[in-house]
Protein backbone atom coordinates (compact mmCIF):
# COMPACT_ATOMS: atom_id res chain seq x y z
CA UNK A 1 0.00 0.00 0.00
CA UNK A 2 1.12 3.53 -1.06
CA UNK A 3 0.30 5.84 2.05
CA UNK A 4 -0.51 9.24 1.45
CA UNK A 5 0.24 11.81 4.26
CA UNK A 6 -3.11 13.66 4.99
CA UNK A 7 -5.21 14.67 7.45
CA UNK A 8 -9.11 13.38 7.25
CA UNK A 9 -11.82 15.67 6.53
CA UNK A 10 -9.05 18.32 5.35
CA UNK A 11 -9.72 20.06 1.85
CA UNK A 12 -6.82 18.01 0.70
CA UNK A 13 -8.26 15.15 1.94
CA UNK A 14 -11.47 15.64 -0.15
CA UNK A 15 -9.75 16.28 -3.07
CA UNK A 16 -7.67 13.31 -2.87
CA UNK A 17 -10.91 11.15 -2.34
CA UNK A 18 -12.02 12.76 -5.55
CA UNK A 19 -9.50 11.59 -7.95
CA UNK A 20 -10.19 8.08 -7.29
CA UNK A 21 -12.44 5.76 -5.98
CA UNK A 22 -12.72 5.23 -2.14
CA UNK A 23 -13.96 2.35 -0.07
CA UNK A 24 -16.94 4.07 1.37
CA UNK A 25 -18.55 4.39 -2.57
CA UNK A 26 -17.81 0.16 -3.12
CA UNK A 27 -21.30 -0.68 -1.56
CA UNK A 28 -23.08 2.15 -3.76
CA UNK A 29 -21.53 1.08 -6.93
CA UNK A 30 -21.88 -2.75 -6.43
CA UNK A 31 -25.54 -2.14 -5.63
CA UNK A 32 -25.92 -2.63 -2.06
CA UNK A 33 -26.71 0.61 -0.71
CA UNK A 34 -29.92 1.37 0.22
CA UNK A 35 -29.39 5.03 0.29
CA UNK A 36 -27.74 5.69 -3.10
CA UNK A 37 -27.85 4.39 -6.01
CA UNK A 38 -24.55 4.07 -8.85
CA UNK A 39 -26.58 6.88 -11.37
CA UNK A 40 -27.04 9.16 -7.92
CA UNK A 41 -23.37 8.49 -7.08
CA UNK A 42 -22.64 9.03 -10.89
CA UNK A 43 -24.69 12.37 -10.80
CA UNK A 44 -23.14 13.96 -7.54
CA UNK A 45 -18.94 13.28 -8.92
CA UNK A 46 -19.59 14.70 -12.14
CA UNK A 47 -21.29 18.01 -10.55
CA UNK A 48 -24.99 17.16 -11.96
CA UNK A 49 -26.59 16.80 -8.55
CA UNK A 50 -25.25 18.31 -5.24
CA UNK A 51 -24.30 15.94 -2.44
CA UNK A 52 -26.71 16.62 0.91
CA UNK A 53 -24.70 17.98 3.78
CA UNK A 54 -24.82 14.85 6.34
CA UNK A 55 -22.56 17.15 9.15
CA UNK A 56 -25.53 18.20 10.80
CA UNK A 57 -27.54 15.08 10.97
CA UNK A 58 -27.38 13.44 15.09
CA UNK A 59 -26.23 9.95 13.85
CA UNK A 60 -23.40 11.52 12.33
CA UNK A 61 -22.41 13.15 14.68
CA UNK A 62 -22.68 11.53 16.86
CA UNK A 63 -20.38 8.57 15.33
CA UNK A 64 -17.83 11.62 14.49
CA UNK A 65 -17.81 12.05 18.45
CA UNK A 66 -17.28 8.84 19.23
CA UNK A 67 -14.75 7.35 16.86
CA UNK A 68 -12.23 7.95 18.97
CA UNK A 69 -13.58 6.24 21.88
CA UNK A 70 -14.25 3.37 19.88
CA UNK A 71 -11.24 2.86 18.78
CA UNK A 72 -9.72 2.94 22.14
CA UNK A 73 -12.07 0.65 23.11
CA UNK A 74 -10.45 -1.33 20.08
CA UNK A 75 -7.02 -0.98 20.83
CA UNK A 76 -7.63 -2.10 24.37
CA UNK A 77 -9.33 -4.91 23.88
CA UNK A 78 -7.21 -6.39 20.82
CA UNK A 79 -3.95 -4.96 22.70
CA UNK A 80 -3.04 -3.00 19.68
CA UNK A 81 -2.44 0.31 17.83
CA UNK A 82 -5.00 1.19 15.95
CA UNK A 83 -3.81 4.95 13.61
CA UNK A 84 -6.21 6.54 11.12
CA UNK A 85 -4.34 6.35 8.07
CA UNK A 86 -5.02 7.02 4.10
CA UNK A 87 -3.70 5.20 1.40
CA UNK A 88 -3.51 4.36 -2.08
CA UNK A 89 -3.47 0.30 -3.62
CA UNK A 90 -0.10 -0.71 -5.26
CA UNK A 91 -1.92 -2.64 -7.80
CA UNK A 92 -4.64 0.30 -8.88
CA UNK A 93 -3.63 3.49 -7.35
CA UNK A 94 -7.17 4.56 -8.79
CA UNK A 95 -8.31 2.46 -5.56
CA UNK A 96 -7.77 4.30 -2.04
CA UNK A 97 -9.07 4.02 1.22
CA UNK A 98 -9.54 6.34 4.39
CA UNK A 99 -8.57 3.93 7.31
CA UNK A 100 -10.52 4.40 10.64
CA UNK A 101 -7.59 2.26 11.84
CA UNK A 102 -4.89 -0.20 10.46
CA UNK A 103 -3.40 -2.03 13.20
CA UNK A 104 0.33 -3.08 14.10
CA UNK A 105 -0.30 -5.79 11.73
CA UNK A 106 -1.50 -4.02 9.40
CA UNK A 107 -4.82 -4.96 9.53
CA UNK A 108 -8.10 -2.33 8.74
CA UNK A 109 -10.32 -1.85 11.41
CA UNK A 110 -13.35 -0.19 10.61
CA UNK A 111 -15.70 1.49 13.00
CA UNK A 112 -19.75 2.07 12.72
CA UNK A 113 -21.26 3.52 15.89
CA UNK A 114 -25.34 2.69 14.90
CA UNK A 115 -28.67 3.15 15.88
CA UNK A 116 -30.09 1.16 18.52
CA UNK A 117 -32.03 -0.42 16.14
CA UNK A 118 -29.42 -0.87 13.79
CA UNK A 119 -27.09 -2.57 16.71
CA UNK A 120 -30.38 -4.69 17.57
CA UNK A 121 -30.50 -6.27 14.09
CA UNK A 122 -26.65 -6.99 13.98
CA UNK A 123 -27.04 -8.52 17.11
CA UNK A 124 -29.68 -10.44 16.09
CA UNK A 125 -28.65 -11.58 12.47
CA UNK A 126 -25.32 -11.23 12.58
CA UNK A 127 -23.50 -11.29 8.99
CA UNK A 128 -27.16 -11.38 7.68
CA UNK A 129 -28.12 -8.17 9.05
CA UNK A 130 -28.35 -5.59 6.54
CA UNK A 131 -25.91 -3.23 7.55
CA UNK A 132 -23.40 -6.44 7.65
CA UNK A 133 -24.02 -6.50 4.25
CA UNK A 134 -23.93 -2.62 3.63
CA UNK A 135 -20.45 -2.25 4.92
CA UNK A 136 -18.68 -5.85 4.15
CA UNK A 137 -17.83 -4.15 0.18
CA UNK A 138 -16.14 -1.00 2.19
CA UNK A 139 -14.14 -2.99 4.45
CA UNK A 140 -12.67 -6.05 1.33
CA UNK A 141 -12.45 -2.59 -0.45
CA UNK A 142 -10.07 -1.72 2.58
CA UNK A 143 -8.29 -5.27 2.72
CA UNK A 144 -7.79 -4.72 -1.09
CA UNK A 145 -5.85 -1.44 -0.76
CA UNK A 146 -3.63 -2.37 2.43
CA UNK A 147 -2.87 -5.99 0.89
CA UNK A 148 -3.85 -7.55 4.19
CA UNK A 149 -5.84 -11.32 4.50
CA UNK A 150 -8.04 -9.73 7.12
CA UNK A 151 -9.68 -6.85 9.12
CA UNK A 152 -12.20 -6.03 11.18
CA UNK A 153 -15.75 -4.04 11.26
CA UNK A 154 -16.87 -3.08 14.60
CA UNK A 155 -20.41 -1.71 15.73
CA UNK A 156 -19.79 0.41 18.40
CA UNK A 157 -22.02 1.87 21.70
CA UNK A 158 -20.80 3.23 24.53
CA UNK A 159 -23.05 1.95 27.09
CA UNK A 160 -23.06 -1.44 25.30
CA UNK A 161 -21.13 -4.63 24.41
CA UNK A 162 -19.21 -3.56 20.93
CA UNK A 163 -19.74 -5.99 18.37
CA UNK A 164 -16.75 -7.12 15.93
CA UNK A 165 -16.87 -9.26 13.21
CA UNK A 166 -13.29 -10.36 11.71
CA UNK A 167 -13.69 -10.31 7.70
CA UNK A 168 -11.14 -12.54 5.78
CA UNK A 169 -10.27 -11.19 2.66
CA UNK A 170 -13.09 -12.34 -0.21
CA UNK A 171 -10.88 -12.65 -3.57
CA UNK A 172 -14.62 -13.02 -5.44
CA UNK A 173 -15.53 -9.71 -3.66
CA UNK A 174 -12.50 -7.96 -4.23
CA UNK A 175 -12.48 -8.66 -7.76
CA UNK A 176 -15.95 -7.39 -8.34
CA UNK A 177 -14.76 -4.23 -6.85
CA UNK A 178 -12.44 -3.46 -8.43
CA UNK A 179 -13.57 -4.32 -12.20
CA UNK A 180 -16.40 -2.25 -11.39
CA UNK A 181 -15.01 0.23 -9.77
CA UNK A 182 -12.96 0.65 -12.51
CA UNK A 183 -15.68 1.04 -15.13
CA UNK A 184 -17.41 3.50 -13.02
CA UNK A 185 -14.17 5.60 -13.12
CA UNK A 186 -14.37 4.64 -16.55
CA UNK A 187 -18.11 5.90 -16.84
CA UNK A 188 -17.14 9.44 -14.48
CA UNK A 189 -14.18 10.22 -17.35
CA UNK A 190 -16.77 10.13 -20.12
CA UNK A 191 -19.61 11.58 -18.71
CA UNK A 192 -21.66 8.52 -19.54
CA UNK A 193 -24.55 7.89 -17.68
CA UNK A 194 -24.95 4.58 -15.45
CA UNK A 195 -28.45 3.45 -15.94
CA UNK A 196 -30.90 4.88 -13.70
CA UNK A 197 -33.61 2.66 -11.48
CA UNK A 198 -36.58 4.18 -12.21
CA UNK A 199 -37.90 3.59 -8.59
CA UNK A 200 -35.16 5.64 -6.60
CA UNK A 201 -33.30 7.86 -9.24
CA UNK A 202 -34.67 11.79 -10.76
CA UNK A 203 -35.98 12.06 -14.29
CA UNK A 204 -34.39 15.14 -15.82
CA UNK A 205 -36.23 16.41 -18.80
CA UNK A 206 -33.28 16.94 -21.36
CA UNK A 207 -33.58 19.08 -24.95
CA UNK A 208 -37.07 20.26 -25.94
CA UNK A 209 -38.25 18.48 -23.06
CA UNK A 210 -36.86 20.28 -20.72
CA UNK A 211 -37.77 23.56 -22.20
CA UNK A 212 -41.43 22.16 -22.37
CA UNK A 213 -41.33 21.37 -18.37
CA UNK A 214 -39.91 25.11 -18.04
CA UNK A 215 -42.79 26.43 -19.24
CA UNK A 216 -45.06 24.00 -17.10
CA UNK A 217 -43.31 24.61 -14.01
CA UNK A 218 -44.32 28.61 -14.96
CA UNK A 219 -47.58 27.64 -15.44
CA UNK A 220 -47.63 25.28 -11.97
CA UNK A 221 -45.99 27.57 -9.65
CA UNK A 222 -48.33 30.80 -10.98
CA UNK A 223 -51.50 28.86 -10.30
CA UNK A 224 -50.54 27.15 -6.84
CA UNK A 225 -49.80 30.70 -5.85
CA UNK A 226 -53.25 31.95 -7.01
CA UNK A 227 -54.75 28.55 -5.23
CA UNK A 228 -53.12 29.46 -2.45
CA UNK A 229 -54.91 32.91 -2.32
CA UNK A 230 -58.05 31.59 -2.99
CA UNK A 231 -57.80 28.93 -0.21
CA UNK A 232 -56.26 31.66 2.05
CA UNK A 233 -59.65 33.58 1.34
CA UNK A 234 -61.66 30.29 1.84
CA UNK A 235 -60.25 29.33 5.34
CA UNK A 236 -61.47 33.03 6.28
CA UNK A 237 -64.57 32.59 5.01
CA UNK A 238 -64.86 29.46 6.93
CA UNK A 239 -63.74 30.75 10.23
CA UNK A 240 -66.15 33.52 10.28
CA UNK A 241 -68.91 30.50 9.52
CA UNK A 242 -67.12 28.66 12.55
CA UNK A 243 -67.77 31.53 14.50
CA UNK A 244 -71.85 32.18 13.58
CA UNK A 245 -72.12 28.90 14.05
CA UNK A 246 -70.83 28.59 17.56
CA UNK A 247 -72.66 31.71 18.49
CA UNK A 248 -76.23 30.27 17.17
CA UNK A 249 -75.57 27.17 18.94
CA UNK A 250 -74.89 28.76 22.34
CA UNK A 251 -78.33 31.08 21.65
CA UNK A 252 -80.20 27.42 21.25
CA UNK A 253 -79.32 26.41 24.89
CA UNK A 254 -80.25 22.44 25.81
CA UNK A 255 -82.39 22.65 22.16
CA UNK A 256 -81.52 20.06 19.46
CA UNK A 257 -83.39 21.94 16.42
CA UNK A 258 -83.72 25.64 15.90
CA UNK A 259 -85.14 27.63 12.57
CA UNK A 260 -85.62 31.26 12.16
CA UNK A 261 -85.25 33.58 9.04
CA UNK A 262 -84.17 30.92 6.76
CA UNK A 263 -81.50 29.12 8.48
CA UNK A 264 -82.24 25.79 10.07
CA UNK A 265 -79.55 24.20 12.80
CA UNK A 266 -79.51 20.80 13.84
CA UNK A 267 -77.76 19.51 16.86
CA UNK A 268 -76.58 15.37 16.68
CA UNK A 269 -74.64 13.25 18.28
CA UNK A 270 -72.02 10.93 15.63
CA UNK A 271 -70.32 7.65 16.36
CA UNK A 272 -66.77 7.58 16.59
CA UNK A 273 -64.50 5.57 13.63
CA UNK A 274 -63.26 2.30 14.94
CA UNK A 275 -59.14 2.28 15.16
CA UNK A 276 -59.08 -1.11 13.48
CA UNK A 277 -55.22 -1.55 13.41
CA UNK A 278 -55.75 -1.62 17.60
CA UNK A 279 -58.69 -3.57 17.39
CA UNK A 280 -56.55 -6.40 15.37
CA UNK A 281 -53.70 -6.25 18.19
CA UNK A 282 -56.07 -6.67 21.21
CA UNK A 283 -58.16 -9.22 19.83
CA UNK A 284 -56.21 -11.07 17.17
CA UNK A 285 -52.60 -10.24 18.58
CA UNK A 286 -51.06 -13.58 16.74
CA UNK A 287 -52.57 -12.18 13.22
CA UNK A 288 -49.64 -11.25 11.06
CA UNK A 289 -48.95 -8.73 8.15
CA UNK A 290 -49.35 -11.24 5.55
CA UNK A 291 -52.75 -12.24 6.41
CA UNK A 292 -53.72 -8.60 6.64
CA UNK A 293 -52.22 -7.94 3.42
CA UNK A 294 -54.23 -10.02 1.91
CA UNK A 295 -57.61 -8.76 2.45
CA UNK A 296 -55.83 -5.11 1.72
CA UNK A 297 -56.98 -3.39 -1.58
CA UNK A 298 -55.48 -2.85 -4.57
CA UNK A 299 -52.60 -0.56 -4.43
CA UNK A 300 -53.17 3.02 -6.33
CA UNK A 301 -50.71 5.63 -7.41
CA UNK A 302 -50.23 9.30 -6.08
CA UNK A 303 -48.39 12.65 -7.19
CA UNK A 304 -47.53 14.87 -5.24
CA UNK A 305 -45.21 18.26 -6.69
CA UNK A 306 -43.69 20.71 -4.65
CA UNK A 307 -42.51 23.88 -5.83
CA UNK A 308 -39.46 25.03 -4.43
CA UNK A 309 -39.13 28.52 -3.60
CA UNK A 310 -34.88 28.71 -3.30
CA UNK A 311 -34.27 26.14 -5.70
CA UNK A 312 -30.90 27.05 -5.53
CA UNK A 313 -30.74 25.97 -2.01
CA UNK A 314 -32.08 22.60 -2.39
CA UNK A 315 -30.72 19.93 -0.86
CA UNK A 316 -30.51 18.63 -4.72
CA UNK A 317 -30.07 21.40 -7.34
CA UNK A 318 -29.48 20.40 -11.20
CA UNK A 319 -27.52 22.34 -13.37
CA UNK A 320 -27.83 22.39 -17.10
CA UNK A 321 -25.78 19.73 -18.87
CA UNK A 322 -27.00 18.88 -22.25
CA UNK A 323 -29.91 20.79 -22.50
CA UNK A 324 -29.67 24.74 -23.69
CA UNK A 325 -32.42 25.94 -20.55
CA UNK A 326 -32.08 24.94 -17.09
CA UNK A 327 -33.90 21.70 -16.04
CA UNK A 328 -36.20 20.60 -13.49
CA UNK A 329 -35.39 22.22 -10.07
CA UNK A 330 -33.71 25.33 -11.65
CA UNK A 331 -37.25 25.88 -12.45
CA UNK A 332 -38.25 25.01 -8.73
CA UNK A 333 -40.26 22.31 -9.56
CA UNK A 334 -39.60 18.96 -8.69
CA UNK A 335 -42.20 15.71 -9.33
CA UNK A 336 -42.65 12.43 -6.63
CA UNK A 337 -44.65 9.76 -7.53
CA UNK A 338 -45.53 7.03 -4.97
CA UNK A 339 -47.48 4.37 -4.85
CA UNK A 340 -50.14 3.49 -1.54
CA UNK A 341 -50.86 0.24 -0.48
Amino acid sequence: MKSIDLAQRTPEWHQWRAQGITASESAIILGRSPYKTPWRLWAERTGLAKTADLSKNPLVQRGNRLEDAARQWFEQRYDTLVLPVCGESEEEPLLRASFDGLTDAGEPVELKVPSERTLRDVAEHGRAASAFRLYEPQVQHQLYVAGADKGYLVFYQEDQEPIVFEIARDAALIEAIVSQGKAFWQALVEEREPEKDPQRDLFIPKGPQADDWAVLAGRYSALQQEAKTVEAELKRKKAALDDIQTTLVAMMGHSLIAESAGLRVTRFCAKGSVDYAALLQVRLPELGGDAIDAFRRQSSERVRVTVQEHPQKAVIPFKARTAPNPIADDHGLAVATSFWF
